[in-house]
C-alpha cells in the first residue's frame, strides 16, 4: 500500500480488511510515521502535514483492531 492510500482509508474501508492485514497495515504506517520524523529532524521536510494524516490514520487502525477484538471475545 503506497502512503497516500493509506492517507485515504476510511474507517469503514477498515472494517471491511482482515485483522492480519490491520496488523500488517499498522506496521507499515508506524514505520512510515518513524522515517518522516527523522527527515523532520535531520533535514528539510517537505510534507511534515503527512505527519498529521499518518497519526490519524494509526489511530484509526488501533480503533478498528480493537473493536474487532472486542467482538471477537463476546462470541
Amino acid at each position: 500500500m503506497v502512503v497516500m492510500d493509506i492517507l485515504k482509508l476510511t474507517t469503514e474501508e477498515l472494517r471491511a480488511i482482515d485483522p492480519q492485514e490491520i496488523k500488517a497495515t499498522e506496521q507499515e504506517v508506524r514505520k512510515k510515521l518513524a522515517e518522516m520524523r527523522m527527515d523532520v529532524y535531520t533535514a528539510a521536510a517537505t510534507n511534515v502535514g503527512q505527519i498529521r494524516g499518518l497519526k490519524k490514520t494509526l489511530a484509526r487502525l488501533k480503533t478498528v483492531q480493537n473493536e474487532k477484538n472486542r467482538q471477537a471475545a463476546k462470541a
